[in-house]
């Protein structure tokens, strides 16, 4: 392994969710909103009553937080550069973080006991109060090119660093 990588830098891609299930989704939570909508207007015509109004309201507070959710639940978009000073994953909310190679500690990549890669995870020496040793994790569905990521990891990683595989749910 080399003491310190190359100087081409590669991108990997985190595309984030699906347009097909973003738009799959919002289609979702439109049609459950006008059924809750179409059942208040019935139930107000056939009923005046306060109870239909609160139900309602209810409703309607209901799904908003599903929605916030959602909203915090969903994966965002991202990139990770494997470059010759460091290793860097940017999201599209402007989450930064920047590891420089001397600041890795170990790599680690998960197996299915078929062989197939779950994930990499990059640990970091610890430098702040409350910082934790888990930079960042990438899972097979997070990324376009998981292999790739860990191949190109493994290529360039410093001799200060540890690499481990572990094969999990035996």
């Amino acid at each position: 392994m080399a003491s310190y990588p190359v100087a081409e830098e590669h991108v990997f891609i985190g595309p984030g969710l699906s347009l097909f299930k973003r738009v799959a989704t919002i289609l979702g939570l439109v049609g459950v909103t006008a059924l809750v909508l179409w059942i208040a207007v019935y139930q107000h015509a056939s009923r005046n009553d306060a109870s239909v109004i609160g139900s309602t309201i209810a409703a309607v507070l209901f799904l908003a937080g599903f929605v916030y959710y959602l909203r915090l639940v969903a994966p965002v978009p991202f990139t990770i550069t494997v470059g010759p000073q460091s290793v860097v994953k940017r999201s599209r909310r402007g989450e930064v973080i920047d590891l420089a190679w001397k600041d890795i500690t170990r790599i680690k990549e998960e197996f299915f006991p078929n062989g197939k890669r779950i994930s990499v995870i990059v640990y970091r020496k610890v430098t702040e109060p409350g910082q934790k040793a888990k930079a960042w994790a990438v899972y097979r569905d997070d990324v376009t090119d998981l292999d790739g990521l860990a191949e190109t990891l493994k290529n360039l990683l410093p001799a200060t660093c540890d690499w481990q595989s572990e094969t999990v749910h035996e």
